[in-house]
């Protein structure tokens, strides 16, 4: 296409201070690739130019942690926190309220700190770019700006400045609060043993033991280390033009000089044996311990820079564990060592490629019977042919994910460019992922034991393994308690009461200084987008939109899919039975879960694989945008695929949708037990999701229903399953059936983005699904749904930090 041979810089050319390294046109993603170095300071920028109006302008810097302090997670806040051209209290929120932005953020990971922001409107990105830049460069870093996003001490009783004193802070609070989740308890401690000489072992967001010990010194040499153009990295992406952002950069970055970055990240040495560990999380005094424990198994298995590599792992991660009746994750569930699994397979930590399997809702005491299991299956797959259509099946799902242009494409892009980038590797290394897919497959079948060897080499060969046992303690909350009181009184007992009173008044002018709005002068520097500066008409995205048999709308979306179909069919309903609303979710994990027709939940879960990149179910609860007191609910079903699987995706999600089979018992009892894991797992650690259910379930009614299908309701439920399935399972088997028969019966809109052929064959299938269908109206839920003001309540959990929330 034109972009392609279009080249507005040459190789070895000289434009406003940087010199053009490489040009290399991108094929597949339909973009032309600039590297540039800034001749002074040694910035190297990376423009991915392509023909889409989502631009995309970031910096990264290499900020490896010394320690387990946070100091690159608390500089990411302090840096947005005022700079010099810019004196403005968090210019981040600022910005939010006047810029149609489709990205604002910052980022920390294990060894690199992220600043992108994105726009479809170019003078928005110019402006964000400007207070970003200013904010990493030359931020103020005041000591206040240190103490309220870091640590500080204050009263624990703001009305008694002399006695105890506590710790607090954005970072601080906000770490407490992840500490109190047992699979980031889980995650941390895994790295922290799997990398115990490298800087992959350290807590590089702040671990909240180690947090007050940073020092304002320690965190203003940090930034002066590491927040310098010799150690950034410039990622562009979009149609604004190279010269056009080495205009904007040039006068900036000529104010620095160039000085060479101390980064020297050593890789972890290997151990010549596996080993086992075992530790503990915070749960309630009054909660019972049974089937509270978690198991990870967890090995380092690479170079995560080695695109070869990582594809293979990406392969056999698909392979043992990428759909429902994938042969590892198959033995885990049927072994019901634990309730279910957690996110397994491939990982990076910063350069280091991790493999990782894991299982929630187990017993202490199960920690060996569960790594042998493990090592005992992946044996057994090791010396076995591997089914062919599920190494296909694997490759194919690896290509949806590297293919399709996804939602935050331009972020995408970021972190592909970013995984080698910063280690001295080629930029681009990732971006040719699809090649790399092809070789691999290659190799497979040039020797169909490839996989089978993979799984020798790196997992059963490999002695760097790690068995991490995580129990349940219902004293750990009481115990690490004293433990803060007695870091913080041995503090406090060296302190004059003269200097308690300070504490106390610095803590109360910091609460002040929060709470005080930003000067309107400070904020009249903010760049201001104009009228001028927005596009004369908002995007267009062209679509048609035709009925089918009167029964069915479907919309036809002409945009770019680069391949991909993308089918969206929305089943109404506004008018299912109260009733069956507790019982939506366990409808809608049968979707995903089990059978359908005469085919069980480990063939289903193959079609899946092997026909589409992946297809979801979700409750949709809304109003009308042009009428706040007309409710829209429903059943969202997305699929996508390949035009040459179009045709058996679209029977699979005939045959899952009209007749999905909820009479397995054996199989729902798994799902059942999976789904109170994750309902019990997400209402108690994530409590501000938690916070926001209960407080709006008196306000409307969609507000109730997702009370009722995402909150307490729900996990009162499954409870009561899971406690005697032998006398409920079949009531919920009975639910599951009606709430299936109802939604394929009712009204359906179908949205389609996708090839010509596609959609001949969408329409043609549609039609013959609404000719069997029989409408089924039925009394909207809102009718009967009386609101309930001036809600007070509280719930208590094994959590180190509050969650409020205020509904209106």
């Amino acid at each position: 296409m034109p972009l392609l041979s279009e080249r507005t810089l040459e190789v070895g050319q000289q434009l406003e201070g940087f010199e053009v390294k490489a040009i290399s046109p991108l094929k597949q993603q339909q973009m032309v690739a600039y590297q540039l170095e800034h001749l002074k300071t040694g910035a190297k920028l990376l423009h991915l130019y392509s023909e889409d109006a989502e631009n995309l302008f970031s910096i990264s810097f290499p900020t490896p942690p010394p320690n387990s302090t946070g100091i690159p997670h608390i500089l990411e806040h302090s840096v947005l926190a005022g700079s010099k051209k810019y004196p403005v209290r968090e210019p981040f929120f600022e910005m939010l309220k006047m810029s149609p932005a489709s990205f604002i953020n910052a980022m920390t990971g294990p060894d690199c700190t992220y600043y992108p922001v994105s726009s479809k409107v170019k003078q928005d990105l110019f402006n964000l770019a400007e207070v970003y830049f200013d904010a990493v460069f030359h931020p103020l870093l005041t000591e206040n700006t240190f103490k309220r996003e870091g640590h500080h001490l204050a009263p624990a009783d703001p009305e008694n400045p002399q006695g105890d004193l506590k710790f607090t802070g954005v970072v601080y609070n906000e770490m407490s609060g992840v500490f109190s989740d047992p699979e980031q308890r889980l995650d941390s401690i895994a790295n922290r043993s799997l990398f115990p000489d490298n800087i992959y072992g350290l807590e590089y967001g702040g671990d909240p033991k180690n947090i007050p010990e940073l020092t304002y010194q320690d965190f203003r040499e940090f930034h002066a280390n590491y927040y310098h153009p010799s150690n950034a990295y410039f990622v562009f992406y979009g149609n604004i033009t190279t010269p056009e952002y080495l205009k904007f950069l040039a006068e900036k970055l000529d104010v620095f000089e160039q000085r060479k970055p101390n980064i020297n990240i050593t890789p972890q040495s290997q151990w010549s044996e596996p080993r086992f560990q075992e530790d503990s999380y915070p749960i309630s005094a009054a909660d019972s311990a049974e089937e509270k424990t978690y198991i990870m198994l967890k090995w380092l298995v690479g170079d995560s820079t080695n695109s070869d590599e990582w594809v293979a792992l990406d392969i056999l991660s698909r392979i043992l564990l990428g759909n429902e009746g994938a042969p590892l994750k198959k033995a885990i569930v049927e072994s019901q060592i634990g309730q279910d699994l957690l996110r397994s397979g491939v990982d990076s930590v910063g350069k280091e490629t991790t493999f990782h399997i894991g299982i929630q809702g187990s017993e202490p005491d199960r920690g060996e019977a569960f790594s042998q299991l493990v090592i005992n299956t992946l044996t057994e797959l090791a010396e076995t042919e591997l089914e062919p259509s599920i190494v296909e099946a694997a490759f194919q799902q690896a290509a949806y994910q590297h293919r399709e242009i996804a939602n935050m494409y331009p972020l995408r892009m970021l972190f592909r460019v970013m995984q080698t980038w910063i280690y001295g590797n080629d930029p681009l290394t990732f971006l040719h992922i699809c090649d790399r897919l092809v070789e691999c497959k290659q190799r497979y079948l040039e020797n169909p034991s490839y996989f089978n060897d993979l799984i020798r080499e790196k997992l059963l060969n490999n002695p760097h393994r790690l068995t991490l046992v995580l129990k349940p303690d219902q004293e750990w909350q009481s115990t690490y308690d004293q433990e803060v009181a007695a870091q913080v009184e041995q503090v406090r007992s060296q302190l004059t009461p003269e200097e308690l009173e300070d504490i106390a008044n610095e803590a109360e002018a910091l609460e002040v200084e929060s709470g005080t709005p930003n000067d309107p002068e400070a904020l009249a520097k903010l760049p201001q987008l104009q009228v001028s500066d927005l596009p004369p008409k908002p995007e267009d995205i062209p679509t048609d939109v035709e009925q089918i048999d009167g029964e069915v709308t479907l919309l036809r979306n002409h945009v770019l899919a680069n391949g991909v179909n993308y089918l969206q069919l929305d089943f109404s309903l506004r008018g299912l039975p109260e009733d069956l609303w507790l019982y939506v979710p366990t409808y809608i994990d049968a979707l995903r879960k089990l059978g359908a027709g005469d085919m069980d939940y480990e063939h289903i879960g193959q079609r899946i694989a092997s026909y589409t990149g992946g297809i979801n179910f979700r409750t949709q609860l809304r109003t009308h945008a042009q009428d706040p007191y007309r409710p829209i609910y429903g059943l969202r079903v997305t699929l996508k695929t390949l035009d040459e699987q179009l045709q058996p995706a679209l029977d699979l999600l005939r045959d899952v949708i009209f007749a999905v089979n909820p009479r397995d018992t054996a199989r729902l009892r798994d799902v059942v037990h999976q789904s109170l894991a994750q309902s019990s797992s997400d209402l108690v650690y994530n409590g501000i999701y938690t916070a926001m259910l209960r407080a709006g379930a008196g306000m409307t009614a969609e507000a109730k229903i997702s009370q009722i299908i995402n909150g307490l309701p729900q996990l009162e439920l499954l409870n009561k399953v899971c406690d005697r399935f032998d006398e409920h399972g079949a009531n919920l088997m009975a639910k599951v059936e009606t709430i299936r028969d109802y939604v394929a019966n009712q009204p359906l809109t179908a949205s389609f983005t996708g090839s010509d052929h596609g959609y001949e064959l969408v329409k043609n299938t549609l039609s013959e699904w609404s000719q069997q269908q029989q409408q089924q109206p039925g009394e909207n839920f809102a009718n009967r749904f009386d609101p309930i003001y001036n809600l007070r309540e509280a719930l208590a959990g094994p959590v180190q930090v509050a969650y409020c929330v205020q509904t209106m």
